[in-house]
């Protein structure tokens, strides 16, 4: 008999310390989507509100992290990423587009010089492009990170809409300080 009641003491106890915990994880994961995911800008970009119209903040200096709270919005054709209540940022600038090189390539710096020790990107390997087509010297580039660039015509960039996840791309835990 005194085995019986201490399983049922331990049952009991078990079952109570479940209640008890419940509440407090699903408190948690609601938290946990509240609370941004960190990526950083890689161009320059604007502010925007939901209707795709640039607000009087602050432009976002490139390499600056920007917290995220959500996937990709459309306002008419081009994607946003929400950044606080009613602040949206371009998307290509923050997540950007993986995209396949067509020829080798050298990497560039914003004045346009090639980068002697930065190597080559080799013909049918995947990079990153952020922002817009740039022009410097006559010529245009894609940026593939702070300050680099590689020529436009060397990229093959798809058409359609953007399907890349920013959850897997150029994403940090915590703001950075820099």
């Amino acid at each position: 008999m005194k085995l019986k009641r201490v399983w049922l003491v331990k049952l009991i106890f078990v079952l109570a310390f479940a209640i008890i915990l419940a509440p407090k994880a699903k408190t948690t994961a609601a938290s946990d989507a509240d609370k941004p995911f960190y990526k950083n800008a890689m161009v320059n970009t604007y502010v925007y509100d939901e209707k795709g119209k640039r607000t009087k903040d602050k432009k976002i200096l490139a390499g600056k992290a920007v917290g995220c709270y959500s996937m990709i919005n459309y306002v008419g054709d081009k994607p946003y990423i929400m950044i606080g209540q009613n602040k949206y940022v371009a998307y290509m600038n923050v997540v950007g587009l993986d995209c396949q090189l067509n020829h080798n390539s050298y990497i560039y710096s914003s004045s346009g010089k090639r980068m002697k020790n930065s190597g080559v990107l080799l013909k049918n390997g995947l990079v990153t492009v952020y922002g817009g087509k740039k022009k410097i010297n006559g010529s245009k580039y894609w940026a593939i990170g702070v300050g680099l660039y590689v020529k436009a015509n060397n990229v093959e960039t798809p058409k359609g809409e953007v399907t890349s996840d920013p959850n897997t791309q150029n994403q940090t835990t915590e703001p950075q300080t820099s």
